[in-house]
């Protein structure tokens, strides 16, 4: 799914079963509690949305299978954002992980953290009201900063990349809102995420 579609995604209508499961998780991760180790580490910044994205983040991917794409849904959980939020975030997280294709995880990567942070931006990008421009701006930035390895999906430091995921996803979308810019097509273009992170090797 190209660039312009996945942004679509972000503002489309929602389903009430799917709203209905969101705001289901969204009320599990809030209650979730925090790493204390992560949030040593964090100290003062544990309060900011970035910190709590971090936080949230950590403690749904611990929270699996009953979550999906924790990522985006601590990136909205942390900008007390409602389930919609959720929704949309998620949808992008899967279409990008579908565009990645089986081949991506095959390489070695996590598709939880790199279509996952896709995913929190475009969350973050929907409770900030983001639109056009700066929604683009918001993926592409995100897109950017896509990493994780497969290796450490279910341990510790696993939940830790999910956390950072969800982390990144929220300061790209505050970065778009002010003034930062990155590539027109950076999921489908030439040089973005799918020709990088899913060609052949």
């Amino acid at each position: 799914m190209g660039t312009d579609a996945v942004l679509e995604l972000v503002y489309a209508p929602v389903d009430e079963t799917a709203r209905t499961k969101a705001a289901g998780a969204l009320a599990h991760v809030r209650a979730a509690s925090p790493d204390p180790v992560l949030s040593g580490v964090l100290g003062a910044s544990a309060s900011r949305s970035t910190g709590r994205a971090w936080l949230f983040g950590a403690a749904a991917a611990n929270l699996r299978p009953e979550v999906e794409w924790a990522a985006a849904l601590a990136a909205a959980a942390a900008l007390d954002a409602d389930a919609d939020a959720v929704v949309a975030g998620s949808a992008v997280a899967q279409a990008v992980a579908d565009a990645l294709g089986p081949q991506h995880v095959t390489a070695g990567w996590c598709l939880e953290t790199t279509a996952g942070v896709v995913g929190a931006a475009a969350a973050a990008a929907r409770v900030l009201g983001l639109r056009d421009s700066a929604l683009r701006y918001a993926v592409g930035i995100a897109a950017t900063q896509a990493s994780g390895l497969q290796s450490v999906v279910g341990s510790p430091l696993g939940a830790v990349q999910v956390g950072r995921a969800a982390a990144t996803g929220v300061e790209a979308a505050l970065m778009a809102r002010n003034g930062f810019t990155a590539a027109e097509d950076p999921l489908a273009g030439r040089r973005g995420l799918y020709a990088l992170m899913s060609a052949p090797r």
